[in-house]
């Protein structure tokens, strides 16, 4: 009898013992990249930021970053490459409406730009101008 209640109880220190060390290594699942499109006004995030939440912006100093501001309210960071650059400068498209397709990062919140549309055209990579623009030879399929 004595051999039996050391036995269990051994069993169940090692069972307290596993769940204990699980739950001190607990393991978030990373979403991978996900295809996803999104609407919004294309806004620099520092000067949105201090106008609507106080932020401590200093956009004229250290320049300009847009994002992309959806109704609800969220922002939309883009990727930093060729694909993105004129987003992310606004020059051009600055408190635009735009809807910007591309591989999406949840847990970066963070959009790798694929092409996007503004003002009825459709903006996409263009090998020979390099650049994203609605180049006519990329839509014909000849570049």
């Amino acid at each position: 009898m004595r051999t039996i209640t050391t036995v269990v109880a051994a069993l169940l220190l090692v069972i307290a013992g596993s769940s204990f060390i699980n739950a001190g290594n607990v393991t978030k699942t990373v979403e991978t990249g996900r295809k996803a499109t999104f609407t919004g006004k294309l806004v620099c995030l520092g000067c949105d930021l201090k106008m609507t939440e106080g932020a401590h912006a200093e956009c004229k100093t250290y320049g300009h970053r847009h994002a992309l501001k959806t109704s609800d309210g969220k922002y939309i960071n883009f990727l930093e490459n060729k694909y993105s650059e004129v987003l992310l400068n606004g020059d051009e498209y600055g408190n635009k409406t735009v809807t910007v397709e591309g591989t999406y990062y949840a847990n970066a919140d963070m959009l790798d730009v694929h092409s996007f549309t503004v003002d009825g055209k459709q903006k996409g990579w263009c090998g020979s101008c390099k650049k994203m623009d609605s180049c006519p030879y990329k839509k014909s399929g000849l570049m």
